[in-house]
């Protein structure tokens, strides 16, 4: 529990490492079976779901050694015997759906474990997509773990519905280069674009070949052998998002390490604050400078970045007006369901809210009253509450402040270096 009074921000930091990003080049470096060094990697820096990801690498027979600048991550040529063929993959959805696959690229038969809130979640879409290509899946009922084989080898060409998210897709693509021959994957309603291209560009990155006939087929030669000797971490645009937001709505911020031209799909926040009303400066030295200025409702569709909702629902609150986010259908099965959890914090805060069909329309009156939120152990709902602090009457209190290791180990201590308290 965790108690935050009202605060502005006032300074400069340098964005932490991308959860994202971090995932696809740890995976993607465990399959080419090459020496990696990974500039801007540190262990101790990065949240919980790179770790596990890392850990997983680690079964495999990967070392990492740190060094000033990065990690250099040495892959063996060929697996090892193993006795222990469970893998933990922690909290992380994207994790359980890439390595589910991509995993048959080392063994024959696996087992995947996780805890806390994915154990709560429902599966049942990934088992029915792992089944109907291919392999064989004993789970728990639809929960974790799962124990996978193939139990036939995969169709050249594999029809997949992306209406449910893009990571599955995702460790497809990634897996699909070293299968014996060519594969053409078909995607049926497609969400969450930004990060397949993010998947193809940290694959063409590797030196890998993907040929995109339209937005949704992509052909895949097999045989490929990827490697590269060095690849530059990015920082990250969604936690990024909480300081910017913060300082829209009381302050300034300074942040350092993003990539403008990222395919990160919450990069979408500077176009929402420049929305908003915040100022929004870009200098010389790579920083990107958020100003509080105008605090305009704005319109916004993210169904193709759910992770910008808690906080985003937050910068709502600070407008003077009716402002709505579009795309509430991708919030049901995140590490809480986010859209209960939003409107249950809505509520603790005193603002008026409406929900219909796929639409959540808040009505800002530039402050909440604050109070307790609980946060279902959701990383994205706790800094989304501790950000709400910056127009807050009164506390907030939230219920569990350790969830924000899942994804940034760092994020009190920058807290603490760019925050103003009022009193």
């Amino acid at each position: 529990m965790r108690r935050i009074s009202s605060y502005q921000y006032f300074g400069c930091l340098e964005s932490c490492s991308s959860k994202s990003h971090a995932q696809r080049i740890l995976i993607l470096g465990a399959l080419s079976k090459s020496d990696l060094f990974i500039e801007h990697l540190f262990e101790s820096e990065v949240g919980s779901d790179v770790k596990n990801v890392m850990n997983v690498c680690r079964q495999l027979g990967c070392t990492f050694t740190e060094m000033e600048s990065g990690t250099t991550m040495s892959t063996p040529i060929s697996i090892r015997s193993m006795t222990d063929t469970t893998f933990s993959i922690g909290e992380s959805g994207f994790a359980l759906r890439v390595w589910s696959t991509v995993l048959s690229a080392f063994l024959d038969e696996y087992r995947i474990k996780g805890h806390k809130t994915i154990l709560s979640r429902n599966h049942q879409g990934l088992i029915d997509s792992l089944r109907r290509i291919g392999f064989h899946v004993d789970s728990n009922k639809n929960g974790l773990p799962f124990t996978i084989s193939r139990s036939q080898n995969m169709n050249s060409i594999i029809n997949i519905d992306g209406s449910g998210g893009s990571q599955f897709i995702s460790g497809l693509l990634m897996l699909s280069p070293f299968l014996k021959g060519p594969t053409e994957i078909r995607v049926s309603n497609p969400t969450s674009r930004p990060y397949l291209e993010m998947t193809m560009a940290v694959l063409q990155e590797f030196n890998g070949e993907i040929i995109k006939k339209t937005d949704s087929i992509f052909q895949i030669r097999g045989n490929q052998k990827l490697g590269v000797n060095k690849i530059a971490l990015e920082g990250d645009w969604s936690n990024m998002a909480f300081h910017f937001v913060g300082a829209a709505l009381s302050g300034r911020v300074s942040i350092s390490g993003l990539y403008l031209n990222s395919t990160q799909a919450d990069k979408i926040i500077l176009e929402v604050l420049s929305r908003f009303g915040a100022k929004t400066e870009f200098d010389s030295n790579g920083e990107i400078n958020v100003t509080c200025a105008s605090k305009n409702p704005f319109q916004v569709d993210l169904t193709d970045a759910p992770d910008l909702f808690p906080v985003l629902s937050v910068l709502a609150c600070g407008a003077n007006g009716c402002s709505s986010l579009k795309g509430t259908h991708r919030l049901m099965n995140k590490e809480s369901n986010r859209s209960q959890s939003i409107c249950e914090m809505l509520d603790v805060f005193g603002v008026q809210y409406q929900l219909e069909e796929d639409t959540l329309f808040i009505f800002g009156r530039s402050s909440v009253r604050g109070g307790k939120v609980k946060t279902y152990n959701d990383h994205r709902m706790a800094m989304a509450a501790i950000c709400a602090a910056t127009i807050s009457k009164n506390d907030i209190i939230i219920d569990n402040e350790e969830c924000i290791q899942k994804s940034y180990s760092n994020y009190f201590l920058h807290m603490g270096e760019i925050l103003k308290n009022d009193s």
